[in-house]
């Protein structure tokens, strides 16, 4: 969750613009349920109103937002809008090299991740069952030019485009990334030798939503490196290592940014005796993967100032670890002991990194923030649905509900006293709570969307002295409302306890604007969030850190951090070639 307000891109009022040569046909609009100047976007239907996110958008320079739609054709041409004919991937490989400045031989490495925009209109009470929960985005691979790509399955689309379907198709966003002072060609470069070495053999999990995900750290990502080249067994057996899409994208983004190929950072990063034999087998396997000597060939050894140079550490801050430090310090992690650790620990996941892990907290603000928030959406649903994952993450995470509710229900309190800044103070109020239409309301407002029946609303207004016992005891009352299976009478209470408790306060302020309570809103919960942050996933297949296929997409449009010496934006759009025609 960023501190700032709403984001600009998924929450921008501007109207989208499609600049290009290329616009989708008709037949294909249809096709996707969508209109032309809302492709690209999603309608949030609400039970009384409806309102649009730009959840596939991205910013276009000069204060404009769309995308820049380009076909491409993995079997074969294309006609081109000036009515010649173009080869399967020309179009795409010309503008990507124009906006990376970089020359027609140079080496070409962006990332591309894969849209849903049939997901064009969707009732919020349906998000669980489709795609939306993960913005609509469900994979996150890499493109070398010519229209090759890499993935995690390693076939995946047969390592081409795959942006056709058979019922719509699977049109992807196109993103690079560049770092501070380093040559593009030569970044480029970097993130092709370690891609290909690291997507030989990788292995993908079952079910990757419910993955877990190690490589957070750079002393972890750089031990896998290491340990992948060299073959070491408990990659390829031990599932929780395995890398799903977006996790074996991260794990090239912190490696490459951090090692280039030579011999000498090989030294610096792993020590002399274990650098030299690590880089010794790197060029053994590179001859047995890419059929000839490494030094030798076009793409001979990278060099630059690594991000960890970049950052001012140390060599002994960014050691790699061993498989059983690693083991040592995750059995510590997980039992809470690592204030009393003496093994080695890594750097923290934001230090020499990419980008950080997205922890469960994460999940689940930034889909409320992004569909169910608080100006859009409204407070009530918004809490509603926090409430809905509960069942989600402590099965994902592995802990306990009442860790979720300890986490989820100060949230609760600070939306609905945001809530109540906007509305509390508008006449005729009442010194009384219990009596005013505005807390009576949106008590029923709650009550219903935590689940109880209207019928059911008068009584649950009478039990207010069960409940005032547990007033300020979160603990006491996480137990209690256990008890009686998440009572939704209870839970509109807690939800509304700072707003009883600051009564007096709120109704005596000037009536707040939507836009300046959600302000408060964020700063207040701020520290909430990473309270939520540091709960522990305590066993060792549960789910502690995520790194979702809309990773990069959420870096991009602003509402995720990314290491301050990168860059990452999203240039175009890449579709079929069947879907577009030349605008007229």
């Amino acid at each position: 969750m960023t501190s700032s307000g709403r984001n600009k891109v998924m929450h921008s009022r501007k109207k989208s613009v499609y600049p290009g040569d290329y616009q989708v046909t008709d037949k294909a609009l249809k096709n996707y349920n969508v209109s032309r100047d809302k492709f690209g976007t999603t309608d949030i239907i609400l039970p009384d109103n409806t309102f649009n996110v730009k959840n596939y958008h991205y910013e276009l320079g000069n204060d404009k937002i769309g995308m820049h739609i380009i076909p491409a054709n993995d079997y074969g041409t294309i006609s081109t809008s000036d009515g010649k004919e173009a080869w399967a991937s020309q179009l795409v490989d010309t503008f990507i090299r124009k906006e990376m400045k970089i020359g027609p031989k140079d080496p070409l490495y962006a990332f591309m991740y894969y849209i849903h925009p049939e997901l064009s209109k969707i009732r919020i009470s349906d998000f669980a069952t489709t795609d939306i929960n993960e913005m609509g985005i469900t994979h996150l691979g890499a493109y070398y030019g010519q229209g090759v790509t890499s993935n995690s399955p390693p076939l995946y689309h047969d390592r081409k485009w795959g942006v056709e379907g058979p019922t719509f198709g699977y049109p992807c966003n196109v993103m690079t990334l560049s770092m501070d002072g380093v040559d593009q060609a030569m970044l480029n470069k970097n993130f092709i030798l370690t891609d290909k070495f690291l997507n030989y053999g990788v292995r993908f999990p079952e079910d990757y939503k419910n993955s877990a995900f190690r490589m957070v750290d750079i002393n972890t990502c750089l031990m896998f490196y290491r340990d992948w080249i060299m073959e070491k067994s408990y990659l390829k057996q031990k599932k929780s290592w395995y890398t799903y899409c977006a996790a074996h994208k991260t794990v090239v983004t912190t490696v490459a940014l951090n090692l280039p190929h030579n011999q000498q950072s090989f030294i610096e990063v792993y020590g002399e005796k274990e650098g030299i034999a690590f880089y010794k087998k790197f060029l053994s396997n590179y001859f047995s993967l890419a059929g000839e000597r490494f030094v030798e060939d076009a793409h001979g050894e990278t060099e630059f100032v690594p991000l960890w140079q970049k950052e001012g550490l140390s060599p002994e801050q960014i050691k790699p670890f061993t498989h059983k430090e690693y083991k040592a310090y995750d059995k510590a992690r997980r039992k809470g002991e690592l204030d009393t650790f003496t093994g080695f620990k890594p750097l923290s996941p934001t230090q020499a990194t990419g980008w950080g892990p997205q922890f469960a907290a994460d999940v689940i603000f930034e889909f409320v923030e992004n569909y169910a928030d608080f100006i859009d959406a409204g407070a009530i649903i918004s809490c509603a649905t926090i409430m809905g994952y509960c069942n989600q993450i402590t099965i994902r995470m592995g802990i306990s509900v009442n860790e979720y509710l300890l986490t989820a229900m100060p949230i609760l309190e600070i939306i609905m006293q945001a809530h109540a800044m906007i509305y509390a103070p508008i006449p005729p109020t009442n010194s009384n709570y219990e009596k005013s239409n505005y807390y009576i309301q949106t008590f029923e407002g709650l009550f219903i969307g935590f689940g109880g029946k209207k019928e059911n609303i008068p009584k649950a207004l009478t039990n207010f002295p069960i409940f005032e016992k547990y007033e300020g005891k979160l603990k006491e009352f996480v137990c209690f409302i256990q008890k009686q299976e998440m009572s939704p009478e209870y839970l509109a209470w807690w939800a509304l306890w700072k707003v009883r408790a600051n009564w007096s306060s709120i109704i005596s302020k000037p009536v707040s604007t939507p836009e300046t309570a959600y302000e408060w809103l964020k700063t207040e919960a701020s520290a909430k969030f990473e309270d939520a942050r540091n709960i522990l996933a305590p066993e060792k297949d549960a789910i502690q850190f995520n790194t979702p296929p809309a990773m990069v997409h959420m870096i991009g449009i602003g509402m995720f951090e990314k290491n301050p010496h990168i860059q990452l934006k999203t240039i175009c759009t890449v579709m079929d070639h069947t879907e577009l025609e030349p605008k007229k």
